[in-house]
């Protein structure tokens, strides 16, 4: 007698094969609480924006731009913040990082290129911590590489710079990926032909403060991390914590860098950045004196 065959095995290779291009992406379920109120604060965002630029007459370029980039400032800045403390039960520290976002742009400004330097850093972090539960594929690999072309054609030559030294790091750890080496040539390829403009970045000191600040606050989720219980979507299985920690890590220094070396243009496109670091760590060490309070410790 033949031995049956199970239906379910040619549904989940199908699904498989149709994924096989994209392995960062993450499920958005919008019955969740936490994505429901980013939702909600990412069109208020575009909203207040818009108001404060009609009523003060601020800013610069097209009004509707610019509500725009502070939605997708605010909205990126809860996903990076799920990605930078992915651990179950702080998610409002993401959430907290997202609105401090939402005031340092409309104190600071926007830039509508921000929105391809924040897509650069959400996926340069999930390929490390791989959250999504896969590890980066052909679709990613052209997203992460997309941005970073984009971003140093537009003048920032540091952030194909940066691209290779990350898919260097990526196949070094472990479960790492040795392809990304490749990937490293491309990027650093690249660097051939970005532009670099022709004045010197000013890096004003607000920004120095802010980026000081939001270092010593996220610094402890790296200690954390070690004892992360966060689990992949895709396996349900717990993260590396080896590869959570680099992820926190690169996250840190690359936007610092960038910021350091790039001035206050890259400083205005990484206030989301700057935000989610304070965020996360802010709301960190609250979680924490909650903790030791319950325990009895205090």
């Amino acid at each position: 007698m033949a031995k049956r065959e199970n239906k379910f095995v040619k549904v989940t290779r199908q699904e498989e094969i149709a994924n096989e291009n994209f392995g960062l992406g993450r499920p958005f379920d919008i019955d969740d609480r936490f994505n429901r109120i980013a939702v909600m604060g990412t069109l208020i965002s575009a909203v207040v924006l818009l108001i404060i630029r009609q009523v003060t007459r601020t800013g610069s370029g097209s009004v509707m731009l610019d509500g725009v980039s502070c939605a997708a400032g605010f909205f990126f800045a809860y996903l990076i913040g799920r990605e930078a403390d992915p651990e179950p039960g702080r998610e409002w520290g993401a959430l907290l990082g997202a609105f401090i976002a939402l005031a340092l742009e409309t104190y600071f400004g926007v830039d509508i290129n921000g929105i391809i330097a924040l897509l650069w850093v959400l996926f340069i972090c999930r390929m490390f911590n791989r959250t999504s539960g896969l590890r980066h594929m052909i679709g990613d690999n052209v997203i992460i590489l997309g941005s970073a072309f984009w971003m140093g054609y537009i003048g920032y030559w540091l952030f194909p710079v940066i691209t290779g030294i990350c898919y260097v790091l990526e196949s070094q750890i472990k479960e790492g990926y040795f392809r990304s080496l490749y990937l490293a040539g491309i990027a650093f390829a690249m660097c051939v032909i970005t532009g670099r403009g022709a004045e010197i970045p000013v890096l004003s000191e607000s920004y120095l403060y802010m980026m000081g600040i939001a270092f010593i606050l996220f610094l402890p989720q790296l200690t954390v991390a070690r004892i992360s219980t966060a689990r992949d979507d895709r396996h349900n299985r717990f993260l590396n914590r080896t590869r959570l920690q680099c992820a926190q890590a690169v996250f840190l220094l690359a936007v610092d860098i960038l910021i350091y070396f790039g001035g206050n243009a890259v400083g205005v496109i990484f206030l989301p950045c700057i935000a989610v670091a304070a965020g996360t760590g802010l709301y960190l060490v609250i979680w924490l004196l909650r903790k030791k309070q319950e325990a009895g410790e205090i």
